[in-house]
């Protein structure tokens, strides 16, 4: 498995929440790493007896899409809970969490 560079976890990040919808009305290229994760809302509201339903979609297609570049993720869920973290800082996570 290869080790993806910084450049290519933040196009990752990126691209997937820009692909599926996901970021606020407002963001751009030069402001997306500022969004931070409770921005996106997911799980809002939380399902009955599955509150964190989004977030751990999110985290196995941000493993999928690692995947897919030849490289490995741990499972970001844990950031995913983290409503204060941004968005770059997500990508800096992936980046450090390749195994």
């Amino acid at each position: 498995m290869a080790v993806l560079t910084k450049n290519q976890c933040r196009a990752i990040v990126y691209g997937l929440l820009l692909q599926e919808g996901w970021l606020p009305s407002g963001t751009t290229r030069e402001n997306w790493g500022r969004v931070t994760i409770a921005e996106l809302q997911l799980d809002d509201p939380p399902l009955p007896g599955a509150p964190d339903f989004q977030k751990k979609r999110l985290a196995l297609e941000l493993q999928a899409a690692f995947l897919r570049l030849g490289g490995n993720l741990r499972s970001p869920l844990s950031e995913l809970k983290r409503g204060e973290e941004t968005l770059a800082g997500l990508a800096r996570w992936c980046h450090g969490n390749q195994p």
